[in-house]
């Protein structure tokens, strides 16, 4: 007799994904509710132009122009 059934180990392991399933489905929604992708893409932006100003900044600070 083995010391683990093989059916319910199954049925465990297909309970078990289907939760984690479940939670990325219910997260993906989630951000797609509150435009997540479309904030991440303007703070990048942001930070990108921010960047660039400091980068100028620091050019002309040390060539004098």
């Amino acid at each position: 007799m083995p010391l683990l059934n093989k059916e319910k180990m199954m049925n465990g392991f297909g309970k078990a994904v289907d939760a984690v399933n479940d939670t990325a489905d219910k997260a993906a929604l989630y951000a797609k509710e509150k435009e997540w992708d479309k904030k991440i893409i303007r703070a990048a932006d942001s930070f990108e132009k921010g960047v660039k100003d400091i980068g100028k900044n620091l050019k002309e600070a040390f060539t004098g122009k």
